[in-house]
């Protein structure tokens, strides 16, 4: 993707409400707005919230004075879950506890608030962690079968770890295969959008390793990336890569999507 459209696309998403329209705004399927939107929110949790949480006290005041958990998270432009756990440690209530069982609290308000911000936060949830597993389980899958088809012998990221190796990638090719015309030994898939953040994390804690092991590898942002990204040897690619698989491809862009 270009990175002039990129800013315009990040710059337009504030909220999940924002999703459906950009998308259809700037011609993108909504389950790449929604990933762009979940890194935007990270990042801008990363900038924010350590500070937030030096003011739990007021925090608390402000939940005492009959302002909701999801209320003061808008205000603060935090995810509800967030705040919900920054509540619960001036409450000294075990966010475990509270988060696997809302019902079992003392207080029913308290109950409800915490159920609505689980609910209402589509990021930073147990819900949505797990769902972001699930994608990256899909993009796997699919992988997989991509590898079986053309015949390609692999070893995946769990049989490694059983030979008691660290630093694996999701697939290791026991016998590296030519991919326009680069040699490629290791894949690694990625359920999210490439920007350059994401990128040159990943190139600095991953492919860097799996470089010194094995040589280049493709990497696979399923759900796009910036055409500006430094592949260093490397091969890029994204979800049209994997057209064959259409059903399984679209399954994916679509997983746990709010519009």
């Amino acid at each position: 993707m270009d990175k002039n459209r990129y800013e315009e696309i990040y710059q337009s998403l504030w909220d999940i409400t924002d999703v459906g329209s950009v998308a259809k705004r700037f011609e993108i399927h909504p389950g790449i707005a929604y990933t762009i939107l979940s890194q935007k929110t990270v990042t801008m949790v990363k900038s924010k919230f350590s500070n937030l949480k030096r003011s739990g006290p007021v925090q608390l005041e402000q939940w005492n004075s009959g302002k909701t958990i999801v209320e003061m998270a808008g205000m603060n432009r935090i995810p509800a879950t967030l705040m919900a756990s920054l509540i619960l440690k001036e409450l000294n209530i075990p966010k475990k506890i509270a988060f696997n069982f809302p019902a079992r609290l003392q207080s029913s308000r308290l109950s409800k608030e915490i159920t609505e911000a689980l609910e209402n936060d589509h990021f930073f949830s147990p819900r949505a962690h797990s769902l972001q597993l699930e994608k990256g389980k899909l993009g796997e899958e699919i992988i997989s079968l991509w590898l079986k088809a053309h015949k390609i012998d692999f070893l995946t990221e769990d049989q490694l770890r059983e030979q008691s190796m660290t630093k694996t990638p999701d697939f290791l090719l026991p016998e590296s295969i030519t991919l326009e015309g680069k040699k490629i030994s290791w894949i690694e898939s990625k359920a999210m959008f490439g920007d350059e953040q994401e990128h040159k994390y990943y190139m600095k804690k991953q492919f860097s390793h799996y470089e010194q092991m094995c040589g280049h590898g493709l990497v696979v942002y399923w759900y796009g990336f910036l055409d500006t990204l430094e592949n260093n040897g490397h091969i890029i690619k994204s979800y049209p890569f994997f057209e064959e698989y259409e059903k399984k491809v679209i399954e994916l862009l679509n997983f746990g999507v709010h519009r």
